[in-house]
C-alpha cells in the first residue's frame, strides 16, 4: 500500500502550485508566443506535483485550475501560430508579386514592372527574383544522380518469394451414429425382474425373523449363507447390499458376529442432523464360504432363505 503524504508535504505542494499559477498569470504574453515552450514546462511541473496534490481536495482544486489555464493559454498560442503563418504567406506574396486568390500567370519579368495588368500585375510572378531566392537557398531543381565515387553500385538481390506448400488435409474419420434402440430393449430384462423379486423376499424375511427375535434382529451369516450353493450366497450378499444402501435395513456388528435389523429409510433431516453414510467392502471366495458355512450352518442346518434353482450344489 502506498504511503500517504504528510501534512507538511501537502502544504508544500499547494504552495508550489500557487506559485505556478501566479507565473501563468504574470507571463501570459511570453507564454503565448509561437516559439515559447513555457506551457509544456509548466504542465510537466504540475504533473510532478499531482501525485501529492490528488490526496487532498485543496491540492486537487489547484491542479485543476492550472490545467484549465494551460489549456486556455495553449489555445491562444495556437491562434498566434496561425496568424504568423498568414503573415508569412502575405510577405511571400508581396516579395514575389503573388496575386490574390486567382491562378497566377507565369510571366518572365527581369525588370521591375510598370503598370497593372501586364508583366508584374496582381496575378504575375517575378521569376528572376524567385529564381535567385531558390538558388541562394541551395534548393535542388532535380534529384541528385547516382554516384560511383564511393565504389561500384551493386543492386540488391531481389527478394525470393518462398513457395507456399499446400496443406494436406488429414483423412476425415467416418461419422459415428448412435445405435438404434428398439422398444423391447428399453423394457426391464428378466434378470432385473428376478433381482427385484429376490430383494422383496429378502426384506420380508428380515422383518419376519426380526419380530421373533427378542433384540429385533437376525444373524447376517445365517441369513445370506446357503450351505450347498455358492452362487446363491453371492446373490444374497449382493441383494442385501442394496437393501442396506436404500435404508430399509442396517448392519449391527458385535464381537464375533454381525446382525441385520430392519429400519425406516432416513430422510433429509436425519442427514442434516449428522447421519453419515458408510461403505464396507466384503471379500468372499469359495474357501471363505466353506468356512462360514461350517461355523454358522453346521451339521446340515437349513438356510433361512429358500433355495433357488441354478446354483452350484455340493454333495
Amino acid at each position: 500500500m502506498a504511503r500517504l503524504p504528510s501534512i507538511e508535504e501537502q502544504a508544500q505542494t499547494r504552495a508550489a502550485l500557487r506559485e505556478l499559477e501566479r507565473d501563468l498569470d504574470s507571463n501570459k504574453q511570453s507564454l503565448t508566443e509561437t516559439r515559447s515552450t513555457g506551457l509544456a514546462e509548466a504542465q510537466k511541473k504540475a504533473n510532478e506535483l499531482y501525485a501529492i496534490a490528488q490526496t487532498e481536495s485543496r491540492g486537487a482544486a489547484l491542479d485543476a485550475t492550472i490545467l484549465n489555464k494551460v489549456a486556455t493559454l495553449g489555445a491562444e498560442q495556437a491562434g498566434n501560430l496561425e496568424k504568423k503563418s498568414e503573415g508569412y504567406v502575405r510577405n511571400l506574396r508581396q516579395k514575389f508579386s503573388l496575386g490574390g486568390s486567382g491562378t497566377p500567370r507565369i510571366n518572365w519579368c527581369a525588370q521591375p514592372p510598370s503598370g497593372a495588368g501586364g508583366c508584374g500585375g496582381p496575378e504575375s510572378l517575378r521569376m528572376q527574383r524567385l529564381g535567385d531566392a531558390v538558388e541562394n537557398a541551395g534548393i535542388y531543381t532535380h534529384v541528385p544522380a547516382v554516384t560511383f565515387l564511393l565504389g561500384d553500385f551493386v543492386a540488391p538481390e531481389p527478394k525470393q518469394r518462398q513457395e507456399r506448400k499446400r496443406k494436406e488435409r488429414a483423412p476425415s474419420e467416418p461419422m459415428q451414429t448412435a445405435a438404434t434402440v428398439q422398444v423391447s430393449q428399453l423394457q426391464e430384462a428378466p434378470e432385473d425382474r428376478a433381482q427385484v423379486s429376490r430383494m422383496k423376499v429378502l426384506r420380508q424375511t428380515i422383518k419376519e425373523h426380526a419380530k421373533k427375535d427378542p433384540d429385533g434382529r437376525v444373524n447376517l451369516f445365517r441369513l445370506v449363507l446357503h450351505p450347498t450353493s455358492f452362487s446363491q450366497t453371492v446373490e444374497n450378499f449382493f441383494d442385501l447390499s442394496f437393501i442396506v444402501k436404500d435404508g430399509f435395513a442396517e448392519i449391527v456388528s458385535t464381537d464375533g458376529a454381525a446382525f441385520v435389523r430392519p429400519r425406516t429409510p432416513p430422510d433429509a433431516q436425519a442427514y442434516s442432523s449428522g447421519l453419515i453414510k458408510r461403505q464396507n467392502i466384503v471379500t468372499l471366495d469359495y474357501d471363505i464360504w466353506k468356512k462360514l458355512c461350517a461355523r454358522w450352518l453346521p451339521n446340515g442346518a437349513l438356510p433361512i432363505l429358500p433355495s433357488r434353482g441354478g446354483g452350484m450344489d455340493i454333495d
